[in-house]
Protein backbone atom coordinates (compact mmCIF):
# COMPACT_ATOMS: atom_id res chain seq x y z
CA UNK A 1 0.00 0.00 0.00
CA UNK A 2 1.60 3.22 -1.05
CA UNK A 3 2.48 6.53 1.40
CA UNK A 4 -0.41 8.55 -0.21
CA UNK A 5 -2.71 5.58 -0.27
CA UNK A 6 -2.24 5.48 3.81
CA UNK A 7 -2.60 9.03 4.22
CA UNK A 8 -6.50 8.55 2.63
CA UNK A 9 -7.38 5.74 5.06
CA UNK A 10 -6.92 8.23 7.66
CA UNK A 11 -10.23 9.67 5.91
CA UNK A 12 -7.91 12.46 4.39
CA UNK A 13 -9.32 12.83 1.20
CA UNK A 14 -7.97 15.47 -1.68
CA UNK A 15 -10.55 17.91 -0.61
CA UNK A 16 -8.66 18.48 2.57
CA UNK A 17 -5.10 17.41 1.56
CA UNK A 18 -3.24 17.49 -2.04
CA UNK A 19 0.75 16.02 -2.64
CA UNK A 20 2.17 19.19 -4.05
CA UNK A 21 5.48 18.01 -4.80
CA UNK A 22 8.07 15.31 -3.83
CA UNK A 23 11.92 16.30 -4.26
CA UNK A 24 14.83 14.27 -2.99
CA UNK A 25 17.81 15.91 -2.48
CA UNK A 26 20.81 13.64 -3.07
CA UNK A 27 23.79 15.96 -1.52
CA UNK A 28 21.85 15.88 1.82
CA UNK A 29 19.98 12.53 1.45
CA UNK A 30 16.65 14.21 2.30
CA UNK A 31 13.68 13.94 1.09
CA UNK A 32 11.23 17.13 0.60
CA UNK A 33 7.66 16.56 0.72
CA UNK A 34 4.96 19.49 0.17
CA UNK A 35 1.46 19.26 0.56
CA UNK A 36 -1.06 22.00 0.20
CA UNK A 37 -4.54 22.35 2.35
CA UNK A 38 -7.56 24.86 1.59
CA UNK A 39 -7.24 28.16 2.75
CA UNK A 40 -10.60 28.16 4.30
CA UNK A 41 -10.05 24.34 5.71
CA UNK A 42 -6.62 24.56 7.86
CA UNK A 43 -5.76 20.93 8.25
CA UNK A 44 -6.08 20.29 12.20
CA UNK A 45 -2.81 19.65 14.31
CA UNK A 46 -3.70 16.17 15.28
CA UNK A 47 -4.14 15.05 11.29
CA UNK A 48 -0.77 16.71 10.80
CA UNK A 49 0.94 14.92 13.32
CA UNK A 50 -0.91 11.19 12.08
CA UNK A 51 0.73 11.81 8.53
CA UNK A 52 4.59 13.00 9.99
CA UNK A 53 3.94 9.59 11.72
CA UNK A 54 3.05 7.68 8.71
CA UNK A 55 5.49 9.16 6.68
CA UNK A 56 8.24 8.67 9.18
CA UNK A 57 7.43 4.99 9.71
CA UNK A 58 7.19 4.39 6.12
CA UNK A 59 10.27 6.69 5.01
CA UNK A 60 13.07 6.91 7.93
CA UNK A 61 15.05 3.67 7.47
CA UNK A 62 15.34 4.93 3.48
CA UNK A 63 16.76 8.87 3.82
CA UNK A 64 15.67 12.25 6.02
CA UNK A 65 12.63 13.09 5.63
CA UNK A 66 10.99 16.24 5.86
CA UNK A 67 6.92 17.09 5.40
CA UNK A 68 5.87 21.09 4.93
CA UNK A 69 2.04 21.84 5.12
CA UNK A 70 1.66 24.96 2.54
CA UNK A 71 -1.86 26.96 2.79
CA UNK A 72 -3.14 27.22 -1.23
CA UNK A 73 -5.14 29.99 -2.11
CA UNK A 74 -6.61 32.06 -4.98
CA UNK A 75 -3.52 34.68 -5.51
CA UNK A 76 -3.29 35.83 -9.36
CA UNK A 77 0.63 35.60 -8.97
CA UNK A 78 0.31 31.93 -8.02
CA UNK A 79 -1.60 30.56 -10.24
CA UNK A 80 0.02 32.68 -13.28
CA UNK A 81 3.82 30.90 -11.97
CA UNK A 82 2.08 28.04 -11.79
CA UNK A 83 0.89 27.72 -15.40
CA UNK A 84 4.47 29.25 -16.34
CA UNK A 85 5.33 26.53 -15.06
CA UNK A 86 3.59 24.06 -16.72
CA UNK A 87 4.27 25.74 -20.15
CA UNK A 88 8.13 25.46 -19.57
CA UNK A 89 7.85 21.85 -18.28
CA UNK A 90 5.93 20.97 -21.34
CA UNK A 91 6.01 23.94 -24.26
CA UNK A 92 9.60 25.25 -23.91
CA UNK A 93 9.50 27.06 -27.23
CA UNK A 94 6.05 28.93 -26.02
CA UNK A 95 7.73 30.11 -22.58
CA UNK A 96 8.87 33.43 -24.46
CA UNK A 97 5.70 33.66 -26.65
CA UNK A 98 2.78 34.50 -23.41
CA UNK A 99 3.69 37.43 -21.89
CA UNK A 100 2.27 38.37 -18.97
CA UNK A 101 -0.05 40.62 -20.52
CA UNK A 102 -1.29 37.70 -22.56
CA UNK A 103 -2.97 35.54 -19.94
CA UNK A 104 -5.79 36.46 -17.76
CA UNK A 105 -6.47 35.29 -14.65
CA UNK A 106 -9.83 36.34 -13.20
CA UNK A 107 -12.39 34.77 -10.46
CA UNK A 108 -15.39 32.68 -11.99
CA UNK A 109 -18.36 30.59 -11.05
CA UNK A 110 -16.42 27.49 -10.94
CA UNK A 111 -13.33 28.98 -9.40
CA UNK A 112 -11.03 30.76 -12.08
CA UNK A 113 -10.68 31.30 -15.74
CA UNK A 114 -7.44 31.26 -17.68
CA UNK A 115 -7.68 33.18 -20.66
CA UNK A 116 -4.90 33.47 -23.32
CA UNK A 117 -4.23 36.06 -25.55
CA UNK A 118 -3.22 34.78 -29.71
CA UNK A 119 -3.54 34.11 -32.90
CA UNK A 120 -5.99 31.59 -34.49
CA UNK A 121 -3.59 29.28 -35.82
CA UNK A 122 -1.64 29.00 -32.35
CA UNK A 123 -5.15 28.62 -30.78
CA UNK A 124 -5.88 25.85 -33.24
CA UNK A 125 -2.65 23.84 -32.22
CA UNK A 126 -3.03 24.61 -28.70
CA UNK A 127 -6.27 22.60 -28.63
CA UNK A 128 -5.02 19.99 -31.07
CA UNK A 129 -2.48 19.29 -28.90
CA UNK A 130 -4.56 18.95 -25.53
CA UNK A 131 -3.00 21.95 -24.29
CA UNK A 132 -6.26 23.04 -22.01
CA UNK A 133 -7.45 19.44 -20.60
CA UNK A 134 -3.29 19.14 -19.26
CA UNK A 135 -3.08 22.19 -17.77
CA UNK A 136 -6.49 22.06 -16.21
CA UNK A 137 -5.29 18.23 -14.72
CA UNK A 138 -2.01 19.90 -13.62
CA UNK A 139 -3.57 22.82 -12.08
CA UNK A 140 -6.28 20.72 -10.84
CA UNK A 141 -3.18 18.69 -8.25
CA UNK A 142 -1.96 22.41 -6.88
CA UNK A 143 -5.36 24.51 -6.21
CA UNK A 144 -8.47 23.96 -4.34
CA UNK A 145 -10.67 25.59 -7.46
CA UNK A 146 -11.84 24.36 -10.74
CA UNK A 147 -10.24 26.23 -13.62
CA UNK A 148 -11.66 26.24 -17.14
CA UNK A 149 -9.27 27.58 -20.14
CA UNK A 150 -10.09 29.54 -23.03
CA UNK A 151 -8.30 31.06 -26.05
CA UNK A 152 -9.29 34.66 -27.29
CA UNK A 153 -7.90 35.46 -30.43
CA UNK A 154 -6.21 39.04 -30.40
CA UNK A 155 -3.50 38.88 -32.75
CA UNK A 156 -1.86 37.65 -36.17
CA UNK A 157 1.85 36.34 -35.65
CA UNK A 158 3.47 36.21 -39.77
CA UNK A 159 5.93 34.60 -37.69
CA UNK A 160 3.52 31.55 -36.68
CA UNK A 161 4.48 28.93 -39.06
CA UNK A 162 8.51 29.09 -37.96
CA UNK A 163 6.74 28.23 -34.32
CA UNK A 164 4.73 25.41 -35.41
CA UNK A 165 7.69 23.88 -36.88
CA UNK A 166 9.89 24.66 -34.00
CA UNK A 167 7.16 22.92 -31.38
CA UNK A 168 7.91 19.38 -30.33
CA UNK A 169 6.54 17.02 -32.16
CA UNK A 170 4.33 14.32 -31.00
CA UNK A 171 7.12 11.30 -30.86
CA UNK A 172 5.43 8.09 -30.23
CA UNK A 173 8.31 6.10 -30.97
CA UNK A 174 9.43 4.88 -27.57
CA UNK A 175 5.89 3.55 -26.70
CA UNK A 176 5.61 1.93 -29.96
CA UNK A 177 8.81 -0.37 -28.91
CA UNK A 178 7.70 -0.65 -25.48
CA UNK A 179 4.51 -1.89 -26.80
CA UNK A 180 5.90 -4.49 -28.66
CA UNK A 181 8.07 -5.71 -26.21
CA UNK A 182 4.92 -6.25 -24.15
CA UNK A 183 3.48 -8.13 -26.53
CA UNK A 184 6.14 -10.71 -27.36
CA UNK A 185 7.98 -10.77 -23.76
CA UNK A 186 5.98 -12.46 -21.24
CA UNK A 187 7.40 -13.39 -17.46
CA UNK A 188 6.45 -16.63 -16.86
CA UNK A 189 7.24 -18.32 -14.08
CA UNK A 190 5.69 -21.66 -11.61
CA UNK A 191 4.93 -20.28 -8.44
CA UNK A 192 5.38 -22.57 -5.20
CA UNK A 193 5.46 -22.20 -1.30
CA UNK A 194 4.21 -19.04 -0.05
CA UNK A 195 6.83 -18.41 2.97
CA UNK A 196 6.13 -14.82 3.99
CA UNK A 197 2.92 -12.40 3.80
CA UNK A 198 -0.19 -13.99 1.90
CA UNK A 199 -0.48 -16.10 -1.01
CA UNK A 200 0.00 -13.92 -4.16
CA UNK A 201 -0.71 -14.80 -7.80
CA UNK A 202 -1.02 -13.62 -11.22
CA UNK A 203 0.64 -12.04 -14.25
CA UNK A 204 4.34 -10.67 -13.30
CA UNK A 205 6.31 -7.69 -14.28
CA UNK A 206 9.52 -7.61 -15.57
CA UNK A 207 12.00 -5.14 -13.72
CA UNK A 208 12.59 -2.67 -16.33
CA UNK A 209 9.32 -2.07 -16.86
CA UNK A 210 8.66 -0.58 -13.58
CA UNK A 211 8.76 2.80 -13.93
CA UNK A 212 9.32 6.14 -12.01
CA UNK A 213 5.67 6.55 -11.88
CA UNK A 214 4.30 3.11 -10.75
CA UNK A 215 2.27 3.40 -8.01
CA UNK A 216 0.14 0.56 -7.74
CA UNK A 217 1.02 -2.33 -6.10
CA UNK A 218 3.72 -4.90 -7.65
CA UNK A 219 4.22 -8.92 -8.76
CA UNK A 220 7.76 -9.69 -9.30
CA UNK A 221 10.17 -12.92 -9.83
CA UNK A 222 13.56 -13.25 -10.07
CA UNK A 223 16.83 -14.45 -8.34
CA UNK A 224 18.19 -12.98 -4.88
CA UNK A 225 21.46 -11.66 -4.82
CA UNK A 226 23.35 -9.67 -2.28
CA UNK A 227 21.12 -10.50 1.15
CA UNK A 228 21.49 -8.95 3.88
CA UNK A 229 20.19 -8.74 7.26
CA UNK A 230 20.57 -5.94 9.48
CA UNK A 231 19.07 -4.34 12.79
CA UNK A 232 17.69 -0.99 13.43
CA UNK A 233 15.92 1.27 16.35
CA UNK A 234 12.57 1.56 15.84
CA UNK A 235 9.59 3.02 18.59
CA UNK A 236 6.33 2.41 17.81
CA UNK A 237 3.46 4.08 18.83
CA UNK A 238 3.02 4.14 22.91
CA UNK A 239 6.22 2.89 23.48
CA UNK A 240 8.71 4.76 25.75
CA UNK A 241 11.47 3.49 24.50
CA UNK A 242 12.91 1.93 20.73
CA UNK A 243 13.49 -1.69 20.46
CA UNK A 244 15.63 -3.64 17.67
CA UNK A 245 13.80 -4.47 15.13
CA UNK A 246 14.86 -6.60 11.66
CA UNK A 247 15.38 -5.26 8.33
CA UNK A 248 16.28 -7.55 5.62
CA UNK A 249 17.44 -6.37 2.45
CA UNK A 250 18.39 -7.85 -1.30
CA UNK A 251 19.28 -7.15 -4.93
CA UNK A 252 15.83 -9.53 -7.11
CA UNK A 253 17.69 -10.38 -10.91
CA UNK A 254 14.91 -10.85 -13.58
CA UNK A 255 15.82 -11.46 -17.25
CA UNK A 256 15.44 -7.62 -17.66
CA UNK A 257 17.30 -5.93 -14.92
CA UNK A 258 17.59 -5.73 -10.95
CA UNK A 259 15.71 -3.90 -8.36
CA UNK A 260 16.44 -3.96 -4.07
CA UNK A 261 14.01 -5.58 -2.17
CA UNK A 262 13.09 -4.18 1.87
CA UNK A 263 11.40 -6.66 3.99
CA UNK A 264 10.57 -5.50 7.34
CA UNK A 265 9.20 -8.28 9.29
CA UNK A 266 7.88 -8.88 12.68
CA UNK A 267 8.91 -10.29 15.47
CA UNK A 268 6.20 -13.43 15.06
CA UNK A 269 7.01 -13.96 11.19
CA UNK A 270 11.11 -13.33 11.26
CA UNK A 271 11.42 -16.88 11.55
CA UNK A 272 9.57 -17.25 7.99
CA UNK A 273 12.60 -15.88 6.05
CA UNK A 274 15.09 -18.09 7.80
CA UNK A 275 14.50 -19.88 4.07
CA UNK A 276 16.20 -17.13 2.05
CA UNK A 277 19.32 -17.37 0.30
CA UNK A 278 21.65 -16.07 -2.10
CA UNK A 279 20.58 -17.46 -5.70
CA UNK A 280 17.19 -18.58 -4.14
CA UNK A 281 14.60 -17.81 -7.12
CA UNK A 282 11.40 -15.96 -5.44
CA UNK A 283 8.31 -14.44 -6.20
CA UNK A 284 7.88 -10.80 -4.71
CA UNK A 285 4.53 -9.07 -3.58
CA UNK A 286 5.23 -5.74 -2.37
CA UNK A 287 4.99 -1.61 -3.14
CA UNK A 288 7.33 0.08 -4.59
CA UNK A 289 9.05 3.06 -3.01
CA UNK A 290 11.13 6.45 -5.27
CA UNK A 291 13.88 8.09 -3.87
CA UNK A 292 15.50 10.32 -6.94
CA UNK A 293 15.87 7.00 -9.58
CA UNK A 294 16.72 4.38 -6.94
CA UNK A 295 13.55 2.14 -6.81
CA UNK A 296 12.99 -0.30 -4.41
CA UNK A 297 10.29 -2.74 -3.30
CA UNK A 298 8.73 -3.28 0.16
CA UNK A 299 7.95 -7.19 0.17
CA UNK A 300 4.72 -7.82 1.57
CA UNK A 301 4.96 -11.55 -0.12
CA UNK A 302 7.59 -14.02 -0.76
CA UNK A 303 7.31 -17.41 -2.46
CA UNK A 304 9.20 -19.56 -3.79
CA UNK A 305 8.92 -20.15 -7.85
CA UNK A 306 10.71 -21.45 -11.07
CA UNK A 307 11.66 -18.86 -13.72
CA UNK A 308 10.98 -19.87 -17.16
CA UNK A 309 11.46 -16.86 -19.09
CA UNK A 310 15.67 -16.46 -19.75
CA UNK A 311 16.00 -13.72 -21.62
CA UNK A 312 14.08 -10.63 -22.48
CA UNK A 313 13.89 -9.44 -26.25
CA UNK A 314 14.34 -5.78 -26.59
CA UNK A 315 12.52 -3.63 -28.92
CA UNK A 316 14.55 -0.77 -30.08
CA UNK A 317 12.84 2.57 -32.12
CA UNK A 318 13.77 4.09 -35.16
CA UNK A 319 14.49 8.02 -34.83
CA UNK A 320 12.77 10.28 -36.56
CA UNK A 321 14.70 12.70 -39.47
CA UNK A 322 14.52 15.31 -38.16
CA UNK A 323 16.15 17.68 -34.92
CA UNK A 324 13.39 18.37 -32.14
CA UNK A 325 15.46 19.75 -29.36
CA UNK A 326 19.07 19.70 -30.51
CA UNK A 327 20.09 21.05 -34.00
CA UNK A 328 24.09 20.72 -35.21
CA UNK A 329 25.95 24.13 -35.37
CA UNK A 330 27.97 23.99 -39.13
CA UNK A 331 31.68 24.87 -38.12
CA UNK A 332 33.79 27.08 -40.61
CA UNK A 333 37.48 27.34 -39.95
CA UNK A 334 39.71 28.99 -42.06
CA UNK A 335 41.96 26.21 -41.69
CA UNK A 336 40.47 22.71 -40.96
CA UNK A 337 42.57 20.62 -39.12
CA UNK A 338 45.66 21.23 -40.59
CA UNK A 339 46.07 18.12 -42.61
CA UNK A 340 49.47 19.10 -44.53
CA UNK A 341 50.84 18.82 -41.59
CA UNK A 342 50.48 15.42 -40.60
CA UNK A 343 52.03 13.74 -43.79
CA UNK A 344 49.36 11.84 -45.05
CA UNK A 345 49.02 9.83 -41.52
CA UNK A 346 45.50 9.47 -41.40
CA UNK A 347 45.19 8.89 -45.31
CA UNK A 348 44.45 5.01 -44.93
CA UNK A 349 41.68 5.88 -41.90
CA UNK A 350 39.42 7.92 -44.26
CA UNK A 351 39.60 5.65 -46.95
CA UNK A 352 37.85 2.89 -44.92
CA UNK A 353 35.89 5.47 -42.61
CA UNK A 354 33.62 8.57 -43.75
CA UNK A 355 32.46 9.93 -40.47
CA UNK A 356 33.92 9.90 -36.71
CA UNK A 357 31.64 11.49 -33.83
CA UNK A 358 34.08 12.47 -31.07
CA UNK A 359 31.59 13.08 -27.93
CA UNK A 360 32.04 14.16 -24.60
CA UNK A 361 30.15 14.06 -21.50
CA UNK A 362 29.48 15.83 -18.21
CA UNK A 363 27.53 14.20 -15.58
CA UNK A 364 26.36 14.45 -11.66
CA UNK A 365 28.97 11.93 -10.56
CA UNK A 366 31.06 8.46 -11.44
CA UNK A 367 27.96 5.71 -11.49
CA UNK A 368 26.68 5.55 -14.92
CA UNK A 369 24.13 3.20 -13.13
CA UNK A 370 22.89 6.19 -10.55
CA UNK A 371 23.97 9.89 -12.24
CA UNK A 372 22.79 11.80 -14.54
CA UNK A 373 24.55 13.62 -17.95
CA UNK A 374 24.15 17.30 -17.71
CA UNK A 375 25.68 18.27 -21.27
CA UNK A 376 26.68 16.55 -24.69
CA UNK A 377 29.12 17.98 -26.53
CA UNK A 378 29.98 16.37 -29.92
CA UNK A 379 31.68 17.06 -33.14
CA UNK A 380 31.25 15.48 -36.03
CA UNK A 381 34.82 14.56 -38.39
CA UNK A 382 34.35 13.48 -42.53
CA UNK A 383 37.12 12.72 -43.94
CA UNK A 384 39.79 14.29 -41.23
CA UNK A 385 37.48 17.65 -41.42
CA UNK A 386 35.35 19.06 -38.22
CA UNK A 387 31.76 20.10 -39.88
CA UNK A 388 29.52 20.04 -37.05
CA UNK A 389 29.63 20.46 -33.45
CA UNK A 390 26.40 19.29 -31.82
CA UNK A 391 26.01 20.96 -28.05
CA UNK A 392 23.31 21.38 -25.24
CA UNK A 393 23.38 21.44 -21.85
CA UNK A 394 20.37 18.92 -19.75
CA UNK A 395 18.19 18.88 -17.04
CA UNK A 396 18.93 16.21 -15.03
CA UNK A 397 15.80 16.46 -12.82
CA UNK A 398 17.89 16.27 -9.61
CA UNK A 399 19.78 18.73 -7.86
CA UNK A 400 23.51 19.16 -9.18
CA UNK A 401 25.85 18.20 -6.74
CA UNK A 402 28.53 21.22 -5.49
CA UNK A 403 31.47 19.53 -6.44
CA UNK A 404 30.48 18.93 -10.14
CA UNK A 405 29.83 22.07 -10.17
CA UNK A 406 33.15 23.34 -8.86
CA UNK A 407 34.54 21.53 -11.52
CA UNK A 408 32.40 22.11 -14.25
CA UNK A 409 30.72 25.54 -13.82
CA UNK A 410 27.28 24.21 -14.18
CA UNK A 411 24.77 24.79 -11.52
CA UNK A 412 21.24 24.15 -11.27
CA UNK A 413 20.06 27.46 -12.61
CA UNK A 414 21.44 26.81 -16.03
CA UNK A 415 20.11 23.57 -16.32
CA UNK A 416 16.40 24.63 -15.49
CA UNK A 417 15.40 25.34 -18.57
CA UNK A 418 17.04 22.78 -20.55
CA UNK A 419 15.83 19.63 -22.45
CA UNK A 420 15.63 16.70 -20.38
CA UNK A 421 17.54 13.32 -21.69
CA UNK A 422 14.65 11.72 -22.45
CA UNK A 423 14.63 14.78 -25.60
CA UNK A 424 17.93 15.55 -26.34
CA UNK A 425 19.08 11.83 -26.32
CA UNK A 426 16.86 11.16 -29.74
CA UNK A 427 18.49 14.25 -31.49
CA UNK A 428 22.11 13.10 -30.36
CA UNK A 429 21.73 9.74 -31.88
CA UNK A 430 20.06 10.71 -35.32
CA UNK A 431 23.85 13.16 -35.06
CA UNK A 432 26.03 9.93 -34.63
CA UNK A 433 24.10 7.75 -36.84
CA UNK A 434 26.17 5.92 -39.47
CA UNK A 435 29.17 7.43 -37.60
CA UNK A 436 32.30 5.63 -35.40
CA UNK A 437 32.51 7.02 -32.17
CA UNK A 438 35.68 8.30 -30.16
CA UNK A 439 35.80 10.31 -26.74
CA UNK A 440 38.59 10.49 -24.33
CA UNK A 441 38.83 7.21 -22.04
CA UNK A 442 35.63 6.61 -24.42
CA UNK A 443 34.57 3.30 -21.48
CA UNK A 444 33.69 5.92 -19.11
CA UNK A 445 31.34 7.95 -21.32
CA UNK A 446 30.08 5.03 -23.33
CA UNK A 447 28.88 3.43 -19.94
CA UNK A 448 26.39 6.92 -19.59
CA UNK A 449 25.32 6.64 -22.80
CA UNK A 450 24.69 2.54 -23.31
CA UNK A 451 22.72 2.72 -20.07
CA UNK A 452 20.19 6.08 -21.03
CA UNK A 453 20.29 4.23 -24.87
CA UNK A 454 18.73 0.94 -23.65
CA UNK A 455 16.27 2.77 -21.01
CA UNK A 456 14.97 4.99 -24.11
CA UNK A 457 15.49 1.69 -26.79
CA UNK A 458 18.07 3.31 -28.77
CA UNK A 459 20.84 1.14 -29.87
CA UNK A 460 24.56 2.56 -29.58
CA UNK A 461 26.30 -0.26 -31.04
CA UNK A 462 28.60 2.18 -33.22
CA UNK A 463 32.19 1.28 -33.96
CA UNK A 464 34.07 2.82 -31.36
CA UNK A 465 37.95 4.00 -31.10
CA UNK A 466 39.09 5.56 -28.13
CA UNK A 467 41.13 8.63 -28.59
CA UNK A 468 43.07 8.00 -25.24
CA UNK A 469 44.54 4.76 -26.12
CA UNK A 470 45.37 6.58 -29.26
CA UNK A 471 47.60 9.30 -27.62
CA UNK A 472 49.12 6.52 -25.50
CA UNK A 473 49.97 4.61 -28.43
CA UNK A 474 51.14 7.92 -30.94
CA UNK A 475 52.95 10.22 -27.98
CA UNK A 476 55.32 8.35 -25.70
CA UNK A 477 57.11 9.04 -23.13
CA UNK A 478 54.47 12.06 -21.39
CA UNK A 479 54.64 12.51 -18.12
CA UNK A 480 50.59 11.35 -17.74
CA UNK A 481 47.99 11.59 -20.19
CA UNK A 482 45.73 13.71 -19.02
CA UNK A 483 43.55 15.89 -22.41
CA UNK A 484 45.45 18.99 -20.69
CA UNK A 485 48.94 17.54 -21.15
CA UNK A 486 47.89 15.83 -24.54
CA UNK A 487 46.99 18.66 -26.83
CA UNK A 488 49.45 21.01 -24.96
CA UNK A 489 52.09 18.12 -26.54
CA UNK A 490 50.65 18.71 -29.61
CA UNK A 491 50.43 22.51 -29.42
CA UNK A 492 46.06 22.40 -29.51
CA UNK A 493 44.30 24.84 -27.90
CA UNK A 494 41.91 24.05 -25.15
CA UNK A 495 39.59 26.53 -23.28
CA UNK A 496 37.30 26.16 -21.59
CA UNK A 497 38.06 22.60 -20.13
CA UNK A 498 35.71 20.23 -18.06
CA UNK A 499 32.71 21.84 -20.30
CA UNK A 500 31.75 19.29 -23.01
CA UNK A 501 31.80 20.49 -26.59
CA UNK A 502 35.21 22.34 -25.68
CA UNK A 503 36.54 18.85 -24.41
CA UNK A 504 35.21 16.71 -27.56
CA UNK A 505 36.53 20.02 -29.45
CA UNK A 506 39.88 19.74 -28.22
CA UNK A 507 39.78 15.39 -28.31
CA UNK A 508 38.78 16.11 -32.30
CA UNK A 509 41.63 17.71 -33.36
CA UNK A 510 43.83 15.06 -30.90
CA UNK A 511 41.81 12.45 -33.37
CA UNK A 512 42.96 13.54 -36.56
CA UNK A 513 46.68 14.40 -35.57
CA UNK A 514 46.64 11.72 -34.76
CA UNK A 515 45.11 8.57 -36.67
Amino acid sequence: MSTIQKIRDLGISENILKLDNAVYNKARDELIISFVYPENAPLEQNKRDEILQLINNDLANECAVTVKFNKSCFDYEVIYNRVMQFITDNYKVLKNEFKRDDILIEPSDIGASITFLCDEMRRQVLLNRGFDADLIKFLKHKFFIDFDVKFEVAKDSPDYQALLNEMPHVDTSLSDALAEESRINKMIIELGECFYGKYMAGETTFIADITMDTEKELFIAGVISNLNISKYMSRSRGEQAPTEKTKISFTLNDPSGTIDIVVFPSDKNIRSLDILEEGMSVAVGGNLSLFNDSRNVRAVSLSKCDIVTKEVKRVYRKVNDDYYFVKPEPVYEVQQMDLFSMGGKNTDYWDTHDSVVVFDLETTGLDAKTCKIIEIGAVKIVKGSIIETFQTLINPQVPIPAEITNITHIDDSMVADAPTIEQVLPDFYRFVDGSVLSAYNIDFDYQFLDNVGKKLRLLFNHEQIDTLKLARNKVPSLSNYKLATVVKALNITLTNAHRALADAYATAKVFVKLI
